[in-house]
């Protein structure tokens, strides 16, 4: 079911990637070559997708492990996702998974469901296609309050996170990556979600519910594409390595949001002094020491 044409995807892409990236942590800047490699696996995938979209990959500075896709190609990974993978076929099994999600239009056929069920009058116009562009982009930014959040942190169906599971993995083997790497992410999604590790992963498994079912789907599909391809495990490894080294940094940086935010400027002063003297690369930390000063008035 799709009350939205393929314009409306790509119009609601092109308007809401910048704002939703901005709003979720802004992207991350500190390693370009780290940000390079994520979009080069990405556009690897893209290549052997079914559907030629204009497919665009960032990294959310942001620490809470999560990945989504928005209509139109649309994906971004957060920074603390790739601190809990392994390899590169583990990389590719996310963003392979993601652009199934765009491929398929699982994010605009949500919409469509919920614009039935609110009963919104701008589907029609939508569905039948505005006459001018501007009046199109007019009804997308109508929309955009709406959709924007909705899109990136909906629950998918389960028949869509089969469809991207299955769709993914031949992905995969088709850009030359061995597709065990989605068996090994879904082995240890299901191990924090069944253990006591999962509130980090709340916002992921809230849109992307891991399952056992799943995991034995995947294996089932691995033994009939041959378990065979590019892991990338060390190649990955060296990717994230400055990464992983700065990781106390955000760890730093995280807790110092969270006393900020009880009022604590104190100790968000020393967290951020922590996270800039061991990595004064990232803009991010100064931000937190600007905040703190702010509130204290100390301009």
């Amino acid at each position: 079911l799709s009350l939205v044409g393929e314009q409306w995807e790509l119009d609601v892409g092109a308007q809401q990637y910048a704002p939703l990236r901005q709003a979720q942590g802004g992207d991350f800047t500190m390693d370009p070559g780290l940000v390079d490699y994520i979009q080069q696996v990405g556009q690897r995938l893209a290549a052997v997708s079914d559907r030629d979209l204009p497919y665009e990959f960032s990294v959310i500075n942001e620490s809470v492990p999560n990945a989504w896709a928005l209509p139109g190609g649309k994906i971004s990974i957060n920074r603390g996702l790739l601190t809990e993978m392994n390899s590169e076929a583990e990389l590719a099994a996310v963003l392979g998974h993601e652009i199934v999600h765009s491929a398929a239009s699982h994010g605009a056929q949500s919409q469509s469901r919920g614009m039935l069920l609110q009963g919104a009058v701008l589907a029609g116009g939508i569905a039948a296609g505005a006459a001018t562009e501007d009046e199109r982009y007019a009804q997308v930014a109508l929309l955009g309050g709406m959709v924007g959040a909705q899109l990136v942190s909906q629950r998918y169906s389960r028949d869509a996170e089969r469809e991207s599971d299955l769709y993914g993995m031949r992905y995969m083997k088709r850009a030359g990556y061995n597709p065990s790497g989605a068996v090994e992410l879904q082995e240890t999604f299901l191990r924090i979600s069944e253990g006591r590790e999962q509130d980090a992963f709340s916002a992921l498994f809230a849109s992307h519910p891991p399952s056992r079912e799943r995991l034995e789907n995947n294996r089932e599909l691995l033994s009939e594409l041959g378990d065979s391809g590019r892991v990338g495990r060390e190649e990955y490894q060296q990717q994230i390595a400055r990464l992983k080294r700065a990781q106390p940094a955000y760890e730093a940086y995280d807790e110092g949001r969270k006393a900020l935010q009880e009022g604590d400027t104190e100790t968000a002063l020393e967290k951020a002094r922590r996270a800039i003297d061991i990595e004064p690369a990232e803009a991010l930390f100064y931000t937190l020491r600007g905040d703190a000063l702010a509130e204290r008035n100390d301009f």
